[in-house]
Formats: structure tokens, sequence, C-alpha cells
């Protein structure tokens, strides 16, 4: 328990019990979602917004805007209290927890500035209040964080910021920082409004690099080889012939040919999407129908000779629904036409409260015992 944090959820309530749609803050010192909400609907009420929610969406980063000018030394009230709380909250001191702007929260506030890469100014922007009243961390996590990720984290804040927001600086790569990813390379290669997802547009505008480059578009890559696992040399933007080396690994590793240094539109989008080129050719696929004899006789003549069927389950609802295990009758068709199977099991797995430890153990136990019974060998993987 921090008692500082105590502090600051023991006044919202006394200060915003009254205040409709305010949602009382857990008095426990521990930082957590319901405090953050607790403190947006504070901060809300104090921008003059009627309705409260738990977001920090359009209509507060519009009522802060006609605010943040005034919001600086010498300022006195209950957002700078507010302001101070969100600090504590986050791990940053500003000294105290008074309504009054002074210079002990300017400090607080060019240190958050510098965990997040961005200019360190001391002065407040609706980007940096929506980054301070969230979850977000901005310092290594340890024994979750890689501070080559941090690195890459706040270098993509500080050039992108201001049309992406702040975005974590955990050294975790999250969704944010492979959207931002996208990002960085729509706005190298001139893509105009660029969005972080990897379209049609981006797809055709994908550049074709190799060693001897250099730029924005090479940062990218290596960018790209580090997450993914192949690279750990310097992000500069120079293609050298250790990032070459690393193209031709992750090609090799993914099988996708020619086995050469050269970052096409199959490398380049395998390294930022999970998908890669998916107009890449394929021996493989993977479905959750049942499949007919005219079924594997059509995939058989379009090629594929691996088939990835579902353990268990099935999918829909309603009159919509059916079944999608895999069955032994099945099973004789596919490998009759010369096909290989691999299993897969899903089932359920739709919010992230359903992954734990216990639920995994269950689900293990289950892919198993339904894979032997339907003949796969000791050894063979099971993809979940």
């Amino acid at each position: 328990m921090d008692e500082r944090v105590k502090e600051v959820q023991v006044w919202l309530n006394k200060t915003y019990k009254g205040v409709n749609g305010f949602e009382k803050a857990p008095e426990n010192g521990r930082t957590g979602w319901a405090t953050v909400y607790s403190l947006r609907e504070a901060l809300q009420h104090e921008l003059g917004i009627s309705t409260l929610g738990q977001g920090f969406g359009d209509m507060t980063k519009s009522a802060l805007q006609n605010k943040i000018g005034s919001l600086v030394e010498g300022y006195s009230g209950n957002i700078v209290k507010l302001i101070k709380g969100a600090f504590w909250c986050k791990g940053i001191s500003p000294t105290d927890f008074t309504s009054k702007f002074n210079d002990n929260l300017t400090s607080a506030i060019k240190e958050l500035q510098n965990d997040a890469g961005v200019t360190v100014s001391g002065k407040l922007t609706v980007n940096l209040m929506a980054a301070l009243f969230d979850m977000s961390a901005f310092v290594l996590i340890e024994g979750q964080g890689k501070s080559g990720v941090r690195s890459m984290q706040r270098y993509l804040n500080g050039k992108y910021s201001d049309e992406l927001g702040i975005l974590p600086c955990d050294g975790i790569y999250q969704r944010a920082t492979n959207t931002a990813l996208i990002f960085a390379l729509q706005k190298a290669i001139g893509i105009a409004g660029a969005n972080g997802n990897y379209g049609p547009g981006t797809i055709a505008a994908t550049p074709t690099v190799s060693q001897g480059a250099n730029g924005e578009v090479v940062r990218i890559i290596q960018y790209g080889l580090y997450v993914n696992g192949f690279y750990d040399g310097s992000c500069n933007g120079n293609y050298t012939s250790e990032v070459s080396n690393a193209v031709v690994a992750f090609r090799k590793f993914m099988n996708l040919p020619p086995f050469t240094g050269t970052s096409d539109l199959t490398v380049i989008k395998g390294l930022l999407t999970s998908n890669g080129n998916t107009n890449r050719d394929s021996i493989a696929l993977d479905t959750s129908t049942q499949l007919t004899s005219k079924d594997v006789t059509n995939f058989k003549n379009y090629g594929f000779s691996i088939v990835g069927r579902y353990l268990t389950g099935s999918v829909g609802a309603g009159v919509s629904k059916r079944d999608k295990y895999l069955t032994a009758a099945e099973i004789k068709r596919i490998t009759d036409a010369g096909l290989a199977i691999y299993p897969i099991y899903e089932d359920g797995g739709y919010e992230i409260e359903y992954f734990s430890r216990i639920q995994g153990y269950r689900d293990g136990i289950k892919a198993v015992n339904q894979a032997s019974k339907l003949g796969f060998p000791a050894g063979a993987t099971i993809y979940f």
C-alpha cells in the first residue's frame, strides 16, 4: 500500500461524493483502473462536463484544450490537485498534494515527458494529460519489458505523439506499439492519411530495400527484426550486412523464399503484421468447417497439402451454430487424399479474464485427450 495513493483516494471520495456520475475510488493505497476512472470523472466535473464517464475521449480532450493554457505555475484549484494525485498514482512524486501549481509539479511533468520520450518543456498538453490519467506505464516493467523496445517506444513518441498521442514506454511490445510502427512506415513512404493500418494503399507503396540503403524505412525494418527476435544491433537506419543477415534468417525461419537479405513487401509486412503478405503462395490452410470429400478435393486441386482443423467445439450461435470439431471420418477423407493434418484447439478465450493457469491446464488436458482419441501421435504439436 502507498500512503500517498490512499491519500488521493480518500480525498477524491470526500470531495466528489455528491457529484452525479462520480464512482468512488477504492481506499486501498493501490493504483488501479478504478482509481484512474475516479480521477478522470473528477477531472471532467472540474472541466464543466455534466455527464461523467470512465473514458478520456473527445469531449474531455476538447474541454481540456480550452483550459490547458491556464494550467501553469501560480494557478490554484482542484484541477491541480487532481493532476498531482494522478502523478502520485503514476509513481512520480510531485512532492506535495496541494492545489497550487508550483515548481515541484513542473519537475514532475518534466520527469514524465522524459520517460515518455517527448519534448521536456515542463508544460502540460492535452496528450500528456491523457497519458497521465491512464494506467499506461512509462518506465521499464521489470521482468516483462525490454530496454530495446522501450527505446523504440520513446523514439516513436518523440516523432509521432502529436498525431498518435503519447503511447506506453514500458518495454512491452503491444498493440499500440505495433500500430505506431506501421504508422511510422506510412509516414516514411508518404501515405496520405496514415492511420497505423497496413491496408491496400500501404501494401502498394511498400518499397523494396537492401544492403547499403539508409533512412527511416530501414530503421523500421531494424525495429521489426528486433521485436521478432532476429536482430539486436543498432536501430540507426543503416542497412548493414548484419541487417541483411537478419533478414535472411527471418526469411528462412518463416519459409519466405527467396532466402536473400533483401526486404520486400513479404518481409516488411511479415515483420509488422501477423498475417504478412497475404498474396504469397501457401500450401497450408486452417478452417473451422468440417470438410467433405468435395472440399478436400478442391483444396488439393488448389495446391494445398496441409490442413489445420479444430479438435473440439462449435462456432456461431442460434440458427447459425455449427460443429467445428474434427472427426475420425473427416481424418480419413483428408489423409486418403494425401493431405496432412495439424490439430488446433480453441474453445472460448474471447476475454482476457479467460486466460488463467487453471484454465490453461484444463484446456491442455482436454486438447491432449481429444487428439489422442483421434489418433494423433505422441509429440504432435497442438496449436492453441
